[in-house]
Order: C-alpha cells, then sequence, then structure tokens
C-alpha cells in the first residue's frame, strides 16, 4: 500500500508518458485517464488492484507493452533472474563459507588478515561499479563479446547461457560472499570456544574432524538463515545488474517500468519480490528445525 500510495504521489505520470511523443489535447489526456480508471479516488484504484491481485490478477501494462497481462511479463523474466540469483548464491557460499571457517581457524594470523580483506571488499564494493569495471576490462579492453550483456536461454544453449552470465554472477556474488564470510567465521569461533570442542580435543580426535564434523557443522546452521533470506535478496539486487549488463530480468523490467511509470508492472513486481521474501524465511525455518534437533524439542515441548 506504501508502494502504490508513494507511486501516484510521484511527479508525472503513465498518460504523460505515453503522449509525450505526440501532442495531446487536455480532453485527450482525460479521455485516457479514464480508460486506465486513474480518474477514480487513489483508495478506490488501490482496492480493485488489490482485489484482482487477490484473485491472482496483477492487471495489464499500460506502456511497456500495453495490453499485456503482468502475469505474463513477469513469469517470461523470471527464469533468467531466478537463474542469475542461484548461480550468485553459489559462487557466494563457495567463497564465503571457506574465507570464514579459514579466517576462524587461523585466527589473526595473515590467513585470517587476507579473508577478512576478501569479506570486507566484498561488502564494500558496489555491485554495479564492480560490473561497469568488469565490462571495461574485458569487454572494451580484451574485446569479449559476451562480456558486456545479452543473454542466451538455457534450452538454446547451455554453455552460452553459462558464458553470458559469468561476469554477472560474479558482480551480484561476490557482493554478498562477505557477508556470508563473516557470518561464518563468527559462527566458526563461537562453536571452536565450545566446551565439546575442548572435550573432542581431550578425546585425541583430529583438529580436521574437529574443525569439518563439528565446528563447521554448528556453525552452517546460523549461516543457513542468511543464505535463504540472501536469495530473495539476490533477485531483488539484481536490478542493479541487468540493468549494467543489459540482461531482460525480473529487475531490468522493473527499472523499465519505473521510466514509464507502468504503475501496474510495478505494484506486480513489488508483490512478486514480497512474496519471494516471505517463502524464503518460510523455507529457513522449516529448514532451520530439520538441521537443528533443539528446535524440534523446544517446539515439541
Amino acid at each position: 500500500m506504501i508502494i502504490f500510495g508513494m507511486l501516484y504521489l510521484a511527479p508525472g505520470g503513465p498518460v504523460e508518458v505515453m503522449m509525450s511523443s505526440q501532442p495531446a489535447s487536455a480532453e485527450q489526456i482525460q479521455d485516457i485517464r479514464q480508460q486506465l480508471n486513474l480518474d477514480e479516488p487513489i483508495y478506490v484504484q488501490y482496492g480493485d488492484w488489490a482485489w484482482d491481485a487477490l484473485h491472482g490478477e496483477l492487471g495489464r501494462s499500460w506502456s511497456i507493452t500495453q495490453g499485456t497481462a503482468v502475469n505474463d511479463l513477469i513469469i517470461q523474466r523470471i527464469p533468467l533472474t531466478a537463474e542469475l540469483a542461484l548461480l550468485s548464491m553459489i559462487l557466494a557460499i563457495a567463497i564465503g563459507i571457506p574465507a570464514g571457517i579459514i579466517g576462524a581457524v587461523y585466527q589473526d594470523q595473515i590467513a585470517d588478515h587476507a579473508a577478512r580483506v576478501v569479506a570486507l571488499s566484498g561488502i564494500s564494493i558496489p555491485d554495479f561499479w564492480l560490473g561497469i569495471m568488469l565490462i571495461v576490462v574485458f569487454g572494451v579492453q580484451f574485446q569479449i563479446s559476451w562480456a558486456s550483456g545479452s543473454w542466451i536461454p538455457l534450452s538454446e544453449s547451455v554453455t552460452g547461457n553459462l558464458k553470458h552470465l559469468i561476469f554477472p554472477v560474479i558482480t551480484l556474488g561476490t557482493a554478498y560472499s562477505g557477508l556470508i564470510a563473516r557470518m561464518m567465521r563468527s559462527e566458526m569461533l563461537d562453536a571452536l570456544n565450545g566446551g565439546y570442542i575442548r572435550t573432542a580435543q581431550a578425546m585425541g580426535i583430529s583438529n580436521r574432524t574437529i574443525v569439518f564434523r563439528d565446528a563447521a557443522k554448528n556453525a552452517f546452521i546460523p549461516v543457513l538463515t542468511v543464505i535463504g533470506i540472501g536469495l530473495a535478496r539476490l533477485m531483488n539486487g539484481a536490478l542493479l545488474t541487468e540493468t549494467v549488463f543489459n540482461l531482460p530480468g525480473i529487475g531490468q523490467l522493473l527499472v523499465t517500468s519505473i521510466a514509464r511509470r507502468d504503475y501496474r508492472v510495478i505494484q506486480g513486481i513489488v508483490l512478486f519480490v514480497a512474496v519471494i521474501f516471505i517463502v524464503s524465511n518460510i523455507i529457513v525455518d522449516v529448514l532451520y528445525a530439520y538441521l537443528d534437533p533443539r528446535i524440534r524439542l523446544s517446539g515439541g515441548d
């Protein structure tokens, strides 16, 4: 509802954008506003949209592809954004988990300092800046044709698809790997200082077994929450990455719809992202209870 209100308070409007390329009289503009029901009070417009949304109908695009159902526009863009978010999360885990473990095991040593530099760099560097730098270096300097964007569906070519997503995945995954690394390091330090670790050491169990079987396993459970929520955040964060690399995903669709004041598309995407966040949180809660017996036992009590 807040987004709905902010859209209508913003300067300009869909009718003005639609008629910007050709002169239109005040009567013509008013006729179009009536056709789109924009002459109704804002609470009436929101009520109509919310009622349709409850029935799975998000309306139709006004200016991007006029008359096309918003549901169809979003569904067409989901595969790319979902693939980008999933591959970026895999990269973030592949970098963040080992960096966090190394930083905890070799606390305050050179390896720990290096891991923390990697984590801090991942968090600090803006993803859009990293994307632009990758395009400048590999696309402009090294003349790599697929470095500057575009996309090939997975159904057409697996290698072509993955090749065009290498730099967008690096851009998006690097940013989140730092957060996972810091979280994993913190949880690993807590686990390694636990009483059960000292007991295992006193029993003569090897350090490798203690680190990977006991400490890392327990430390990963809280990190799972960050990973689960991160998938939804990465889909949201794909907005800038898709724009930089000119990828036809949900993020690019949102940017285009904002520029053209296509309110129905904007509201549909915001609702879609909100649902993704809710579903991700539910899945994380279920997995958390499955992986941590203490949660199940406390729930049973």
